[in-house]
């Protein structure tokens, strides 16, 4: 399995239910899992996916596909809340949040965007959005001088924690100025994003600049947590609400192997 660096986290999802669906009951799971989780670490619902294969071995299939049932229910509720005439600000990729857009097409929206770097699936997203709606592309820096513009920001998520959600980064730092400036912040992910924990690793430098001065040391990383505070509603399966979505699963025990495994290797997030 390789890691894409580029989908939103519901179409990694259906990946990685399809990579982990051939092992479970099988002696490999435990390794398969431990590939996908080091590959996807920050990723809540990778870690529920793989907590699930070792819960319910077999059955968990059928919790694969109510995280499918969830995510549209996501959209469902997400494009009742964009009303006709909205500018809506948007931050990276979320495939989520781009079906929640293209479910409004009868609507005059504008979008504006960033290029999301290092890997750009901002440029994705205006693609896919610009022969629908107006769209707006700017760099990740700038983001923050459209705010004004915009009714409303609207985010996906990779996990949703106790502390916050972990999303791409500069999330965070958008979320407090959208905050600062009075505009409401919507988080759009079903429950199966929360988690008791995850990870951030580190990734490659070398995407940053590929060909800088040795004494240069390159830090790259693909995503921050934002505190709750910052958001105003997460929109879920269950609807539009400004309380946060709970874990409510036991955690299975070869879940918390591998967290120990990874421990040394990323940085720990709850």
């Amino acid at each position: 399995m390789k890691q894409d660096k580029i989908s939103g986290a519901a179409e990694i999802e259906t990946k990685a239910m399809d990579y982990i669906g051939k092992y479970l009951g099988k002696k490999e799971l435990f390794e398969k899992c431990f590939i996908m989780l080091s590959l996807y670490p920050s990723m809540a619902s990778i870690w529920n996916i793989a907590n699930f294969a070792f819960l319910y071995g077999k059955e968990a299939k059928e919790k694969f596909e109510e995280m499918k049932k969830a995510n549209e229910k996501v959209v469902e509720h997400g494009k009742k809340v964009i009303r006709d005439g909205y500018t809506i600000l948007t931050y990276s990729r979320s495939s989520t949040v781009a079906k929640i857009l293209k479910a409004c097409k009868s609507k005059d929206i504008k979008i504006i965007c960033s290029e999301s770097r290092p890997k750009y699936e901002g440029r994705k997203l205006a693609k896919e959005l610009c022969n629908q709606f107006e769209v707006v592309l700017t760099t990740d820096a700038a983001l923050f001088s459209f705010l004004d513009e915009a009714d409303a920001v609207i985010t996906g998520a990779d996990a949703i924690l106790s502390d916050g959600i972990v999303n791409k980064v500069g999330t965070s730092a958008l979320a407090s100025y959208a905050k600062e400036r009075k505009k409401p912040i919507y988080v759009a992910s079903s429950s199966y994003k929360t988690f008791p924990f995850v990870f951030i690793k580190e990734e490659d430098g070398k995407e940053i600049w590929k060909n800088a001065p040795e004494e240069i040391k390159l830090r790259n990383f693909y995503f921050d947590l934002t505190p709750s505070r910052y958001i105003s509603h997460f929109i879920t399966e269950k609807g539009v609400s400004k309380t946060k979505p709970q874990f409510k699963y036991e955690v299975a025990e070869e879940i918390m192997k591998i967290r120990n495994l990874l421990a040394d290797k990323f940085h720990l997030v709850r």
